[in-house]
């Protein structure tokens, strides 16, 4: 679906893409991560044709998105990070009108558009002007727009960072559906937790290039299942202590007076086993939680330059 080749781009001989290469298949969702200023957007922008590269190549779904740029913008919906503009509009008004620019069939504009505000939740607002909607709801009616004519490439600019936490869901839910539906999803993101609640694939980009590009099931193979437990306890630090000393098996652990933090590739019998014997040590236990923090290991690794 996505092809990009030996990607390039300089802004006034200072490069900010280089080198860039990689392929998505219809249904892959790649969550794109890097640091401000490492080109999320700007990957975007280039391949929602928005922007020329330098050098390389771009394949939209068999179309040369540099040469044919008119055969690629029918495929693909892009989200920019910020709304600007028709503030004078209702939100009826700005999806009639990009209703005709995607050149929808008129008897079928209508239905089309209730259909895009009942999916975001804006029916009720179809006559308000867009300059008093809210930030989360200019995100949305972006959203419904994108929707009318069904692209097969899905390019989001951070689609959460004004959204609530039920929006936030909401939208992992829906980015997985579009991936079951068949359609390419790129996600420029800085929440790890919309990488792993919706996408696949992980690209992290540093100087110009993915340091990392890898299918998301993969990481926690590789990394042997490695996890993290946090133990809440109301007494018993001792004790916790002097029973972990005991436990070679473990890869680090901290206890303080009101948690114990344990880094371990413990199986989940393993782990049931360790806060029975935490408890009949005398250790007052609160609260259990297992997570797996190896997407923001990850991250944290390629930011550090470590190997």
């Amino acid at each position: 679906m996505i092809h990009v080749q030996d990607l390039c781009k300089s802004f006034q001989q200072t490069p900010i893409l280089t080198d860039l290469t990689f392929h998505l298949d219809a249904g892959d969702r790649l969550a794109l991560l890097g640091a401000n200023g490492s080109g999320k957007t700007l990957l975007l922008k280039i391949i929602a044709t928005l922007i020329k590269p330098t050098s390389g190549s771009i394949e939209v779904a068999g179309y040369d998105a540099i040469s044919d740029p008119r055969a690629v913008r029918p495929l693909i919906g892009y989200v920019p990070e910020t709304f600007d503009g028709y503030a004078e509009l209702s939100i009826e008004e700005y999806l009639e009108f990009f209703a005709g620019a995607y050149q929808l069939e008129r008897t079928q504009r209508s239905s089309t558009i209730t259909d895009v505000l009942d999916l975001m939740d804006l029916g009720a607002l179809r006559e308000r002007k867009i300059g008093r909607l809210s930030l989360g709801q200019k995100r949305r009616l972006c959203l419904a727009k994108t929707f009318m004519h069904e692209p097969l490439v899905w390019l989001l600019d951070s689609p959460t960072s004004v959204l609530d936490p039920q929006g936030q869901t909401e939208m992992g839910a829906l980015i997985q559906e579009l991936g079951e539906m068949g359609k390419t999803v790129i996600l420029a993101t800085n929440r790890l937790a919309d990488a792993t609640a919706a996408c696949n694939r992980v690209g992290i980009l540093k100087g110009g290039s993915f340091a990392v590009y890898v299918g998301l099931a993969d990481i926690p193979q590789q990394r042997g299942n490695q996890h993290q437990l946090e133990i809440e306890i109301m007494a018993g630090t001792d004790a916790a202590q002097k029973l972990l000393e005991g436990k070679p098996d473990l890869i680090s652990f901290e206890v303080t007076d009101s948690h114990i933090q344990i880094e371990s590739q413990m199986a989940d019998a393993e782990i049931a086993n360790l806060l029975r014997d935490l408890i009949h040590a005398g250790v007052s236990v609160l609260r259990f939680q297992k997570s797996e923090n190896w997407l923001e290991d990850l991250f944290l690794t390629v930011a550090r330059g470590e190997d």
